[in-house]
């Protein structure tokens, strides 16, 4: 039997044996590696939310307890720059409101944009000591003295 004839079976039996491995190979890692994805899109918003809060809460140390009006009055001085929501093309936004509305004895709150997957937001508390989220949460929200909650409602 000529040599190519013998290269030939051996790379038809690799490729027939190399496939379905690979692609048994790839079903396994790819929705890991989707979910640590979506993983670390959700801690870096937390992280990005408590740095919002830290820079409110300087401001208000700084100006005899009045909190800033809106976010942008953060930059320079508090805040380097507004961090985008992660995720998504990077123009998401953080929202803050002065009083909040979640909870009405609260100074304030910092909302994201809401475009987190509501899978992903299961294990936060929704609203206030409440239960876990589930699938019922939409928005990622900072509260002072409660910390990141899940909110389902608009903001």
């Amino acid at each position: 039997m000529p040599g190519w004839v013998l290269g030939l079976i051996v790379a038809a039996a690799l490729l027939l044996l190399g496939i379905p491995f690979l692609a048994i190979f790839a079903a396994i890692l790819i929705p890991n590696f989707m979910h640590a994805r979506d993983e670390s899109m959700l801690a870096a918003d937390k992280a990005n939310l408590k740095q919002l809060a830290m820079a409110v809460e300087t401001y208000a140390i700084d100006h005899e307890g009045k909190y800033p009006d809106d976010l942008p009055q953060l930059v320079p001085k508090y805040i380097t720059k507004l961090p985008a929501v992660p995720g998504g093309d990077g123009t998401g936004a953080y929202d803050y409101h002065h009083p909040a509305s979640v909870q009405p004895d609260a100074k304030y709150e910092i909302w994201d944009d809401g475009s987190m997957e509501s899978a992903l937001l299961s294990s936060l508390p929704r609203g206030p000591n409440g239960p876990p989220c589930e699938n019922n949460c939409k928005y990622v929200v900072y509260l002072p003295d409660v910390g990141i909650i899940g909110v389902s409602g608009q903001r």
